[in-house]
C-alpha cells in the first residue's frame, strides 16, 4: 500500500477536487482505493455524492477498524468521511502519545488497499502533520494565484524540515499541480515562471486546464470520468510539450494519475 497527501495550506486550490479524480482514475485502473478525509469541511462526500458522517472520529478515536469504517464510493474505491467531529479528533490526537505517527499506525491497517489518498485540511493544524508523516508521496495542488503559491512553498519547506526528526521519512513530492489553468491569463504565466524559479521547472506536473465540467461533475456528485471523460479537465489539451500523456495530450487528470502510478512504482522497486 501507498499513502498519498493532497496537500496545500491554502484553500480553493482543488483538493479535494484532486482527490477524488485521482482516486476514480486509479480505481478505474482496477487499484484498490481508499480515500480519507481528513478536511473537516467534509466536502468529499458530498462532491462523490454521499452525506458526510464522523467516519474520521470512529477510526481515529474510537478505535473501529478501517473496513467497519470505510464506506464503498465506487466500484475499487472506498471512502472514510469527515465532518464537523473534526474538531474533537484534533483534540484527541493533540493529547496523545506519539502523535506525530497515530495516522501512520492507522494506516497499518489498510493493508488490503493498494492506495490511499489523503485530502488534506488547509492549514498547518495537526492532522495536516499527520498526513505528511504518514504519506509515502505528496502531490501539491495549486491554483497559481500568489496566495496558493505561498502555500506551496510552506509545504514544501515543511517535508524538507521533516528529514530533521527521528523515525521520520519524509514524503517523495510527485509534483506541484496547477489547477484551474488558464494558458492566455497573463497573471497565471508569470506565477509559473515564479515557480519554476523558486523550486525547479521539473517540479511543476503538466496543469489541469480551466474547465466547466469540473464545477458541474462535482454539483451533480460524480468525478469528471462520469460527468465529462473526454473534457480538456480530464484528458488534457493540445499543446508542443514534449511531455505528452497516453492520449498524446498534455494535462488533465490522466496525465496526473499517470506520473503518480510511475512514482509509486519507482517507490515498489525500491522496496
Amino acid at each position: 500500500m501507498k499513502s498519498i497527501a493532497i496537500i496545500n495550506q491554502k484553500g480553493g486550490v482543488a483538493k479535494t477536487t484532486t482527490t477524488i479524480n485521482l482516486a476514480h482514475y486509479f480505481a478505474l485502473k482496477g487499484k484498490k482505493v481508499l480515500i480519507m478525509d481528513l478536511d473537516g469541511q467534509g466536502h468529499v462526500a458530498p462532491s462523490l455524492g454521499l452525506r458526510k458522517n464522523d467516519g474520521l472520529l470512529r477510526l481515529i478515536v474510537n478505535g473501529e477498524p478501517i473496513e467497519k469504517v470505510a464506506m464503498e464510493a465506487r466500484k475499487n474505491m472506498w471512502l472514510i468521511t469527515n465532518d464537523h467531529t473534526a474538531e474533537q479528533v484534533k483534540l484527541f490526537v493533540e493529547k496523545a502519545n506519539f502523535r506525530e505517527y497515530l495516522l501512520s499506525t492507522v494506516l497499518e491497517e489498510a493493508a488490503s488497499f493498494d492506495i490511499v489518498l489523503m485530502d488534506c485540511p488547509p492549514s498547518a493544524d495537526v492532522l495536516h502533520v499527520l498526513a505528511l508523516v504518514a504519506s509515502d508521496l505528496a502531490m501539491i495542488p495549486a491554483n497559481l494565484d500568489y496566495l496558493a503559491m505561498e502555500g506551496v512553498l510552506y509545504v514544501l519547506k515543511t517535508i524538507k524540515s521533516m528529514a530533521r526528526y527521528p523515525n521520520v521519512t519524509p514524503p517523495v513530492v510527485v509534483g506541484v499541480l496547477p489547477t484551474m489553468y488558464d494558458r492566455v491569463t497573463k497573471e497565471t504565466v508569470q506565477n509559473v515562471m515564479y515557480l519554476q524559479q523558486a523550486i525547479g521547472t521539473d517540479m511543476i506536473l503538466p496543469p489541469i486546464p480551466r474547465d466547466t465540467k469540473i464545477r458541474e461533475a462535482s454539483s451533480r456528485g460524480q468525478t469528471i470520468w462520469e460527468h465529462a471523460p473526454e473534457s480538456a479537465a480530464a484528458i488534457g489539451y493540445s499543446d508542443g510539450s514534449k511531455m505528452r500523456n497516453s492520449r498524446g495530450l498534455i494535462g488533465g487528470y490522466l496525465h496526473a494519475g499517470e506520473i503518480t502510478l510511475d512514482a509509486i512504482k519507482v517507490l515498489e522497486r525500491r522496496g
